[in-house]
């Protein structure tokens, strides 16, 4: 599956923003902030939201002094409608906002990623899609996950619309997700050699 780091890589950060397309972030799942501290130094704007109460409010202590990016406390599912309607151009989203052992958010719900997705496909935007620790949805989480609570790669695929309105990518334990319209940013975050790109097993 790739080499699994902490947070968005900073290498396909860095090509994202070379793209010259994006200078809007947005992360769901803040944890302790490092992923908005590293997308700060790359994009105008960070918009990050924390669900979890107590790492949203040590997040906005971390954060807020920062130009340029916002923390935010609250549900992902129920923060992106209202957000992606106020985006003024196509951004780039890093979801990463799943259950991921104590201290985080989602114990008894583990995994809002369908429905994130569901939100960022139905805006009018050309965004692109990176989803983190690609790994556990290509197969069952280990525990003390439930798997019932994970979507299969292939619902993941299907949702992001791959090999239709999007074509998806593994590289790193990152699916990334890039709208047809906007295929020529694969040049950028790929020059040399692109991983093949993923349909879902139904299609």
């Amino acid at each position: 599956m790739g080499i699994v780091t902490p947070g968005a890589p900073p290498a396909l950060l860095d090509a994202l923003k070379k793209t010259g397309r994006y200078r809007i972030f947005v992360e769901t799942g803040t944890a302790a902030g490092d992923t908005a501290l590293a997308a700060g130094d790359r994009f105008d704007t960070v918009i990050t939201l924390e669900a979890d109460p107590v790492l949203a409010e040590a997040a906005h202590e971390r954060l807020s002094g920062r130009k340029g990016i916002l923390p935010v406390a609250g549900d992902s599912r129920e923060l992106l409608p209202p957000l992606l309607a106020r985006l003024a151009g196509p951004a780039v989203f890093w979801l990463d906002a799943h259950w991921c052992g104590e201290g985080s958010f989602g114990r008894d719900d583990e995994c809002p990623l369908l429905a994130e997705i569901a939100a960022i496909a139905a805006a009018p935007q050309p965004h692109v899609i990176c989803i983190d620790d690609a790994r556990l949805f290509a197969a069952p989480p280990p525990p003390p996950h439930d798997a019932a609570g994970w979507p299969t790669l292939d619902a993941v695929l299907t949702a992001l619309g791959a090999g239709s309105d999007r074509d998806v990518v593994l590289c790193d334990d990152v699916l990334i997700a890039v709208p047809r319209a906007s295929a020529p940013v694969w040049e950028t975050l790929f020059p040399d050699a692109r991983p093949a790109f993923l349909t879902p097993a139904h299609g």
